[in-house]
């Protein structure tokens, strides 16, 4: 967002470990081995450790961890762009984590369009990470400060920008730039600030980013689907928000309403100061809301999260 609080400053050790706590699978599946961490340590000022998931493929489990400052040995000519780690959490005594190379290559400027030229200077790579629902599931990774500068006389528009990872963790990566259309210039208006990604979910085959930078921080959320290849975002004039209310900040999904449908849940946690949250539903080419409940307490919903009940 356009003067967003960076995340609080720790003391150094802190921000640039991550501690990873291994479940004891013999006798009680869901206590934590306090005794036995697993520490994973990434660069200086990097913000190692601001997002972080598991991922298993070919018979190896990874952490696999977000560093937005981080500067990238892929892109060297890139002021901190972040960068994306994986970390084998098995025969790795050293506990050295990798960066991942996303294919984007070393120039700070990157075509992405008729009207589009990407800047990727502080894009904050890494800033959101989620994997995908299935067994050999993709990786989502988000640049929520990248920016199309093509009108940089005029503005610089942060649409924001996601890759899709293979499960292999290396390869071709697909880009995602949800909030960019053709010859659309104004900063505020529509999708030009949207910063999208810098929340993500990834269900089997939807990929779902907030994006609480559009139509001047009402905020939304953009769905792609990777079988149909088609974007989808909610009608402006159906949702209840106002201005500055950072819908998208916070995303999650599941089948909360029925087996057969995919329910996508935003926060809008400035919404009247207290925070509002949101159900969506794809129905045909629309994606519509079903549920909508108002926080008690200012600034809820700036998280939400997904769980499932054995009933």
């Amino acid at each position: 967002l356009p003067r967003m609080a960076p995340p609080a400053r720790h003391k150094a050790g802190v921000q640039k470990v991550l501690y990873v706590y291994l479940s004891i699978s013999v006798a009680f599946s869901y206590n934590i081995d306090l005794q036995h961490p697993l520490v994973f340590r990434g660069p200086n000022t990097s913000f190692f450790g601001y997002s972080v998931l598991e991922h298993y493929h070919d018979n190896t489990r990874w952490v696999i961890v977000g560093a937005p400052r981080a500067n990238s040995s892929y892109s060297s000519s890139v002021v901190s762009p972040g960068a994306v780690f994986k970390c084998r959490l098995h025969n790795n005594p050293e506990r050295r984590c990798t960066e991942m190379d996303l294919g984007r290559g070393n120039q700070p400027r990157e075509s992405c369009g008729k009207t589009c030229q990407g800047d990727r200077d502080d894009e904050w790579m890494g800033v959101s990470l989620a994997r995908q629902d299935r067994v050999n599931g993709n990786i989502l990774a988000c640049a929520h400060r990248w920016k199309n500068v093509y009108y940089d006389s005029e503005h610089i528009l942060p649409h924001g920008y996601c890759s899709i990872i293979p499960p292999t963790l290396q390869g071709q990566t697909k880009p995602l730039i949800p909030c960019y259309e053709d010859y659309k210039q104004k900063y505020g208006e529509e999708h030009g600030s949207c910063q999208a990604g810098i929340a993500g979910v990834f269900t089997e085959e939807l990929v779902v980013m907030g994006a609480p930078g559009s139509y001047y921080w009402t905020g939304t959320i953009k769905v792609y689907n990777l079988t149909s290849d088609t974007f989808y975002s909610p009608n402006k004039d159906s949702i209840d928000s106002h201005r500055y209310s950072y819908l998208g900040y916070a995303v999650t999904a599941g089948h909360f309403s029925s087996p057969n449908v995919i329910d996508i849940v935003a926060g809008a946690p400035q919404h009247s100061g207290c925070g509002k949250v949101y159900v969506f539903k794809i129905d045909g080419t629309s994606l519509v809301k079903s549920f909508q409940a108002s926080g008690k307490m200012v600034h809820e919903q700036h998280c939400v999260f997904a769980k499932c009940f054995n009933i």
